[in-house]
């Protein structure tokens, strides 16, 4: 899989190939300072996170996105992992960002875009 899939039950976007992928997961932990001066951590686990890049991507499906995002709530996101499995989960996507447009063989399109997703639970 090259491309990642956002869905809200009744409307998918299948967003184009990225041109980039980062791990953006983060360990979730609480942390004490004990009296004797130690610090304690207690892991409580990793919620995965990805930040995607794209070279172009239509404005329709641009349009598309932010109108679903707008309803708010988590998304059923089909994504692929660093570990290269596909795999799919609840996440917050983040509004894209993006920052060029211009018209490709007579299609709107947007130029640079960016979309951070971060998983509702950990594991």
């Amino acid at each position: 899989m090259n491309q990642i899939t956002i869905s809200n039950g009744t409307t998918t976007i299948t967003m184009p190939r990225t041109r980039k992928v980062t791990d953006a997961g983060e360990v979730i932990y609480a942390e004490k300072t004990m009296a004797s001066g130690a610090l304690v951590r207690d892991i409580m686990g990793f919620r995965a996170g990805f930040a995607y890049e794209w070279d172009w991507v239509p404005a329709e499906t641009i349009t598309a996105l932010t109108t679903m995002l707008r309803a708010g709530g988590f998304f059923t996101v089909n994504y692929f992992d660093v570990d290269g499995a596909d795999k799919t989960g609840l996440f917050s996507v983040s509004y894209p960002s993006f920052e060029v447009f211009a018209f490709r063989k007579g299609v709107a399109m947007w130029h640079n875009c960016t979309l951070t997703i971060k998983a509702q639970g950990v594991s």
